[in-house]
């Protein structure tokens, strides 16, 4: 770590942390935590890392009546208020000086690992501030990009009604060291998804679901022992061991449409047909608040299909605020 001029930490890949200057700490406001404060927290510390715009996504819905602050006014002045009393920390990326600076990055402050503790559930992630020399590079666009799935999906959630959503994070499930055996090798795989959530339905179906973000960098080859490794956790009884559930879908995100039949023709290949229909894929460009819902997704058997069963019918959100 080195230290620019002004004092400001500066880490790997040019990243800075910022610190709240004097003046900006005498402009604090008091500051009394609300629930959505606390689930605001919860979510940083699960995903390591969100930007405000995926913040205003999943906790910030767009205000019903007029004369009101914007969503994004709203969202960027609670999160300046918790990082000024070191409940968030705030991460800028600098980039070159003609194309502009990428969005700041929050991650769990000081001030908020005890709020984050008192809450975590037992066995979960160990609360800590994330290392901010491991951040930045491909690995935190692929990190961002998996929130960006989770911020969609919650916003979704919204719509619909009594839907809960349970989200394990790739580095819970990767402190798991779950290894299964390769059919077709005889050697152990990991088997390790980019997420696994389960969404409770108000019938009491439970929809288990492996996320698996393709960020363009895995081998097709590689990208197969990962599918094998999903069949085989579930072929051996390892899954419903470990969760309980019967069976479960693999969601599969990627950069380009090029890359998802690349993807989707391997997928096809490996996996056996009674199971082509557990097997969906997107593209990120499908990731806005228009097109989530609906039938984005193409499943190995050439249908496309929503996300979401349909379990019940949408209603309004409700856009009751937390001020």
């Amino acid at each position: 770590m080195a230290q620019s001029r002004n004092g400001i930490p500066r880490f790997r890949n040019h990243l800075v942390r910022q610190q709240p200057t004097k003046a900006e700490l005498a402009t604090r406001s008091p500051i009394v935590l609300t629930s959505r404060d606390h689930a605001i927290l919860i979510a940083i510390h699960i995903h390591g890392c969100l930007t405000a715009d995926l913040i205003e996504l999943a906790f910030f819905p767009s205000a019903s009546t007029t004369g009101r602050r914007s969503p994004s006014s709203r969202v960027h002045d609670r999160l300046r208020q918790l990082w000024l009393w070191g409940f968030l920390d705030r991460v800028e990326l600098p980039v070159s000086r003609h194309s502009g600076r990428r969005p700041l990055l929050y991650t769990l402050g000081t001030q908020g690992i005890p709020i984050v503790e008192a809450e975590r559930e037992p066995g979960r992630l160990r609360v800590q501030r994330r290392r901010l020399d491991r951040l930045g590079g491909l690995g935190n666009a692929h990190d961002l990009m998996v929130a960006s799935f989770w911020a969609q999906l919650v916003a979704l959630l919204r719509t619909r009604r009594n839907i809960t959503l349970r989200w394990i994070p790739e580095r819970e499930l990767r402190a798991h060291r779950i290894r299964v055996r390769d059919p077709k090798r005889g050697h152990l795989l990991p088997m390790l998804p980019d997420a696994y959530l389960e969404l409770r339905y108000p019938s009491g179906a439970i929809q288990c679901v492996m996320l698996e973000v393709d960020m363009g960098t895995l081998t097709l080859a590689r990208f197969r022992r990962k599918l094998r490794a999903f069949e085989a956790y579930l072929d051996q009884g390892r899954f419903a061991k470990q969760w309980g559930q019967d069976n479960f879908e693999v969601v599969v995100l990627t950069h380009s449409r090029a890359r998802l039949a690349n993807l989707w023709n391997a997928a096809r290949e490996e996996v056996r047909q009674d199971r082509w229909s557990w097997y969906s894929f997107s593209i990120f460009e499908f990731l806005d608040t228009r097109r989530f819902a609906g039938c984005s997704w193409i499943n190995l058997e050439e249908e496309y299909v929503s996300f979401l069963y349909s379990d019940d019918a949408p209603e309004p959100e409700d856009h009751e605020e937390e001020d």
